[in-house]
């Protein structure tokens, strides 16, 4: 699976892992089944670490997507912080990343930020240990 997530805490933290290849389906999949995840519970914060290449499929469309599709969920979405990390050399990443972020600013109960780092997205999040899984 191209995107993988555990839920923390007591449902307090989500750690999600995105690598190549990764379509535009599996992430409008994975961005709507964590919304309804019922492990999930407020406050929640998110550390959501996109790995070199791994939205070079994704388009501005898939997001748009999202937002759709996250509108039509029954139950709203918790509102948590979510941090995204991709690497300073993906540019295309960080321009879907930056559309992103955007988009959930207008539409959703979450405040996003892209981060360059792992330390410092941690530091925002209030995450004292980010052990990153291998891969």
């Amino acid at each position: 699976m191209p995107i993988t997530y555990e839920v923390k805490q007591n449902g307090h933290f989500i750690h999600a892992v995105a690598r190549s290849p990764l379509t535009g389906d599996e992430f409008v999949d994975y961005e709507v089944g964590h919304a309804i995840d019922e492990r999930i519970k407020s406050p929640v914060s998110e550390l959501f670490e996109i790995r070199m290449g791994a939205w070079d499929m994704i388009t501005k469309d898939d997001i748009l997507e999202v937002v759709r599709r996250r509108g039509e969920v029954e139950d709203p979405p918790t509102p948590h912080r979510c941090a995204i990390v991709l690497s300073y050399f993906d540019n295309r990443g960080w321009d879907m990343a930056e559309f992103y972020e955007g988009m959930v600013k207008l539409h959703s109960p979450e405040t996003v930020i892209i981060f360059g780092d792992m330390h410092t997205a941690g530091v925002w999040l209030g995450v004292e240990d980010l052990r990153m899984p291998e891969n």
